[in-house]
């Protein structure tokens, strides 16, 4: 797989190479959020607290150059920063690309996520087919730290189909380094792959992901990962669900396969929308305990681009341990340029 897609790549190259010098046009954006929420957070039975948290703003340049003969090249280049009190977040770019689009697809390089062309095998399909309740990040976040997504990788290539009667294929190979620096390359490789389909009101999906290492993998990461949902959408009411697993090294004390499920509907009518989210995830690092968690958000279209949020999250953390609930109401505004 691996000596057919950096093939492919060559030659895409040289198709590139072939295409003699045009008056190209070139476009830039730039582009945007800020998202931040009052949050009254509850742990156990401990101590309650409000603060101002950070719900994943960004600042981001995208753009294309058209080349002609149905080429055009893509890049760009985008940052996180935390809205609450203006830090940079680690590292400081969320995606940095460089990409080539044609009738074959598109073809992107660098450090790649759902943001850039290709978008992401995994999270993409799964955002494609659940809603979030309100965000993914702060205390709704559920992609990364609870799904185990797996949204965005450095030292990437990726790769997304055209249209092909209304199916979309996904794939992405990335090399990757020991988990406390991972643009140092030391032999891990992983791979992603993912088709959608998307047809009328009806939108569902399978994806598949394994990582591989020499000497073998490391605890957290899984030999294989498969997931697939459906969504019905008819307008005021979407119901979806998602399931998957993930198979990890595991050791006598944890588990091998750890599944996971969501289950949710979302309904709107003009500028309100609800979202319900119910899910569950086993714990990898128990043979018995799980992390169920349930979502509820209302959120206000002020405009296009302006939102006011409005949300409730409880978390379980851990079903074996007493007093690990968390709890987080919070009420903020989204603003996207």
């Amino acid at each position: 797989m691996t000596n057919q897609l950096f093939s492919g790549a060559i030659g895409i190259l040289l198709l590139a190479s072939s295409i003699p010098p045009a008056a190209a046009q070139s476009t830039v954006q730039v582009y945007g959020r800020i998202i931040t929420s009052l949050n009254h957070t509850k742990t156990g039975n401990g101590a309650s607290k409000i603060d101002v948290e950070e719900n994943g703003s960004k600042l981001g340049f995208r753009g294309s150059e058209n080349l002609g003969e149905g080429l055009s090249t893509l890049f760009g280049l985008e940052m996180g920063f935390d809205a609450s009190s203006g830090a940079a977040i680690s590292p400081a770019y969320r995606n940095s690309y460089v990409g080539l689009k044609g009738g074959f697809g598109t073809v992107a390089l660098g450090r790649l996520d759902s943001g850039t062309p290709v978008r992401s095998p995994i999270f993409s399909q799964a955002l494609s087919i659940i809603n979030l309740a309100p965000n993914d990040a702060g205390a709704t976040q559920i992609g990364p730290n609870y799904l185990n997504l797996r949204n965005r990788t450095s030292n990437a290539i990726g790769y997304a189909s055209p249209n092909l009667a209304n199916f979309v294929v996904r794939a992405r190979y990335y090399l990757r380094g020991q988990p406390d620096n991972v643009n140092l390359e030391s032999g891990g490789k992983s791979l992603d792959l993912g088709v959608t389909y998307a047809n009328g009101p009806w939108r569902t999906g399978l994806s598949h992901g394994r990582d591989s290492r020499p000497g073998g993998l490391l605890p957290n990461e899984f030999s294989s990962k498969w997931q697939t949902g459906l969504r019905y959408d008819i307008g005021w009411v979407a119901p979806y669900v998602l399931v998957g697993r993930d198979s990890y090294a595991n050791t006598p004390a944890s588990r091998r396969n750890v599944d996971y499920w969501v289950l949710g509907v979302k309904f709107a009518h003009k500028a309100h929308a609800v979202v319900l989210n119910v899910m569950n995830r086993d714990l990898q690092t128990s043979l018995t305990a799980d992390r169920p968690k349930q979502q509820l958000a209302y959120t206000y279209a002020l405009s296009k681009r302006s939102e006011l949020q409005a949300f409730y999250d409880h978390d379980k953390v851990d079903s074996s341990k007493p007093g690990m609930d968390k709890r987080v109401f919070g009420v903020g505004l989204r603003h996207d340029f």
